[in-house]
């Protein structure tokens, strides 16, 4: 058994990047200036609208993304060091094409080429382009529109995110679009253009007050609807602020007003994303579009993957193990922590319309100064992440970075090679793997198999935990964020990944659209707030012959934060008890319903009442633990405690049997499945037309495995070209072979 005490989020966001929390205000006094209305107001017509435009079908760019999706790529960041010279590009980019790179992302600082007003120069990143376009590779061209340059004076340095809201700074930023993209669109070293560089945006001044003022006016039509809702009247829509204290907000604060600023605050983003994408898209209509991620399912902090994959072809996550909380976390467990992460991108990819997705970030060496702790990673460990990255459907995997910056934040930090170019113990293990998907470009015409489990993710419910939470002893740091909903999507993934159970994210609108019926099992956990739209779905897919299973009070509350009159909240029918109050546990104090002490409850009792369901296990109190119901065609297992999150905190064996019961009956469907491994040992099937694969990579001692494919088949490690000895039993094949520490596995059919 782990010790899940050391369980961590992956790159969390950085000082830059984390959630605010402010409170909203209305105020009155002060003409917005016409040209930032103007602006604002044309960005919010178009929140919605633009951001639909782009649909499965790339239109122009479908021929780049269909060439680019013919084969697996590694990449690399290459930072343009002021230092650099013409021959110095040449070198790296000739010494990056000997190693198997074939897609280099750069960042376009606007400083680097408008240093004064109006005088552009491109020559230094001419050098990149005919580099790379001399030695195969591709450039990916990072956007800074929103990092303008010194002259500016909107911000102290790049990376500080000035605020696209601005009028005067989007009339500039256009004219830097025009100049670079414009310059480089039909460069054979062009590949695709990012839209930002791991979009967020939280702005609190009165370019953004004025889009807030429009975007509420579009959500409730009138002032006086507004003024139904928010506690502090406003007269007009010209006329909302928000504030940010210093010091902690007061206990009671205005939630309508704080959950409206939430939403806008995502859809804001997404107009800023869709106002660069079209700027991009009118100049040079035949590359991709792509940006990176680093919170794939972050309502709470301005971020949500589902909606903003609706802006681009390409989507993307940085992956830096550095940026790990707490720092003690055993090497052990970087595994399982980065499949997590990767599984929330690829979900969100999969999902309706499907789109590919990169690693766009994955750290390369080591750091010093610059992460939550020192760390340099061993080769092992970055190909162990490459496997499992192409393993979950990633089309490319690109390091931060190549070689170091030579001055600053993060000097001598991150490289993947010397100043120089000078090879590290890491450069041959990539250039390794770069050759294994050189000789074998099958693997990049399959796909993660069919998972036939899906977890739940409702935004409703991760916003009003964080909104809930601000209050809690137990949240610690003044930027903390309440995380009972996260964390028990945590538990729930690892307990069903330990297993090797293929699992996938679903979001509520994939459920309210009917695209979860593919799944025959799906997980609800610690889902306590939820529209009412959502409950009719999670009862429409139980009574079609879905299996749910659900834990915690599920839809105690709406998706404002209202709490519904009995527990779980308008599924009584559906999972057979019913509750009136919840009786609280402090996190200290779990408690346990068997004679095994499995310490299964987690943050709440409930004195329910059995309305039809069957009692399987009670608490100490005789109140209803685990409840089972028929719906319908379908079946609802309900845990009345957290027991995902008392999975998360201590892994009892008994708890992971209660979260695995349904979805063990599904594992047996699958096409490739383990049938030996440690939980150590991560497993990944891919499969296709013409064969299927099987990924392992071990992060525990050296064990034996055995694979299952369905069917008859010879099996080849690809990574030794070896045979693997195989039997078959029932007509299908099992594939055994040892797996040392540290090590990895590709198994292809043959």
């Amino acid at each position: 058994m782990r010790n899940p005490q050391n369980l961590f989020t992956l790159f969390p966001d950085s000082e830059m990047h984390k959630s605010r929390l402010p409170r909203c205000q209305a105020f009155f006094g002060g003409l917005i200036m016409w040209s930032i209305a103007v602006f604002a107001f044309l960005a919010i017509g178009s929140m919605h609208a633009a951001a639909q435009t782009v649909v499965a079908d790339a239109g122009d760019r479908q021929p780049a993304l269909t060439a680019w999706e013919s084969k697996l790529h590694v990449g690399t960041e290459f930072f343009l060091n002021r230092t650099e010279t013409k021959e110095t590009v040449e070198k790296h980019f000739k010494l990056m094409g000997e190693n198997g790179i074939t897609v280099v992302r750069i960042f376009v600082i606007w400083d680097d080429i408008e240093r004064t007003p109006g005088e552009w120069d491109l020559s230094h990143y001419q050098w990149i382009y005919d580099a790379a376009a001399k030695n195969g590779i591709k450039i990916g061209a990072t956007l800074c529109t929103e990092d303008p340059p010194g002259w500016m004076d909107m911000t102290t340095f790049y990376h500080q995110r000035a605020n696209l809201d601005n009028a005067e700074l989007k009339s500039h930023a256009a004219a830097y679009i025009e100049k670079f993209v414009g310059h480089f669109k039909d460069h054979p070293g062009t590949g695709f253009w990012l839209l930002m560089n791991e979009p967020t945006k939280y702005h609190e001044d009165a370019a953004t007050f004025h889009a807030f003022g429009q975007w509420l006016q579009k959500k409730y039509g009138t002032v006086e609807e507004v003024n139904k809702h928010w506690f502090r009247p406003i007269k007009s829509f010209d006329e909302v602020e928000t504030t940010e204290k210093h010091d902690p907000p007061n206990y009671w604060l205005d939630e309508e007003e704080w959950l409206d600023w939430k939403e806008f605050n995502v859809d804001n983003l997404i107009a800023n994303l869709a106002w660069i994408r079209d700027k991009v898209l009118a100049i040079d209509s035949k590359h991709p579009i792509h940006f990176n991620e680093t919170d794939p399912a972050g309502d709470a902090n301005g971020q949500d993957v589902w909606k903003e994959k609706t802006v681009t072809d390409i989507l993307g996550v940085s992956m830096h193990t550095a940026w790990a909380v707490p720092p003690e976390t055993p090497e052990k467990n970087y595994g399982e922590l980065y499949a997590y992460r990767l599984d929330l991108i690829s979900s969100a990819a999969f999902a309706t319309p499907k789109k590919p997705f990169f690693v766009t970030e994955l750290q390369s060496g080591p750091t010093i100064y610059t992460g939550q702790f020192s760390l340099t990673p061993k080769p092992q460990d970055l190909t162990r992440w490459m496997w499992d990255s192409y393993g979950a459907g990633a089309n490319s995997v690109i390091f931060w970075l190549w070689h170091p910056r030579d001055i600053g934040t993060e000097a001598g930090e991150w490289g993947l090679v010397g100043l120089n170019g000078q090879s590290t113990p890491r450069l041959p293990a990539v250039k390794a793997v770069a050759k294994v998907l050189d000789e074998n470009p099958a693997l990049a015409t399959m796909r993660a198999q069919q998972a036939r489990v899906a977890i739940l993710y409702d935004r409703h419910s991760a916003v009003v935990n964080d909104l809930d939470g601000k209050w809690q002893s137990r949240r610690h740091g003044e930027n903390a964020r309440s995380e009972d909903v996260q964390n028990s999507l945590k538990g729930c993934y690892l307990a069903l990944f330990r297993a090797h159970i293929p699992a996938q994210y679903v979001d509520i609108d994939q459920l309210k659209s009917g695209e979860v019926n593919q799944f025959p099992v799906l997980y609800v956990p610690t889902v306590y707030s939820m529209d009412d739209a959502t409950i009719a779905a999670l009862k429409e897919y139980v009574k079609q012959g879905g299996t749910l299973w659900a834990d915690g009070p599920t839809g105690w509350k709406d998706e404002r934060g209202k709490i519904r009159a009995s527990i779980p909240g308008g599924l009584t029918d559906l999972f057979g008890v019913e509750a009136a109050e919840i009786n609280a546990i402090q996190p200290s104090n779990p408690y346990s319903v068997t004679p095994q002490m499995e310490l299964g409850g987690e943050l709440w009792k409930l004195p329910a009442e059995v309305k039809g369901g069957t009692v399987v296990l009670k608490d100490e109190d005789g109140n209803p633990f685990e409840v089972k119901n028929t719906f319908g065609k379908g079946h609802v297992t309900y845990f009345t405690s957290s027991v995902t999150l008392a999975y998360l905190k201590r892994g009892n064996a008994t708890v992971h049997q209660w979260i695995l019961e349904p979805a063990l009956k599904q594992a047996g469907e699958t096409q490739i499945q383990m049938k030996k491994g440690s939980d150590h040992l991560l497993f990944r099937g891919l499969t296709s037309a013409s064969g299927s694969a099987a990924i392992l990579t071990n992060w525990g001692e050296t064990q034996t495995a055995i694979i299952l494919f369905k069917g008859v088949h010879k099996v080849k490690n690809v990574m030794t070209g070896q045979q693997v000895p195989v039997t078959t039993e029932g007509g299908n094949t099992l594939a055994t072979l040892t797996v040392a520490a540290g090590a990895d596995a590709v198994l292809m059919t043959e």
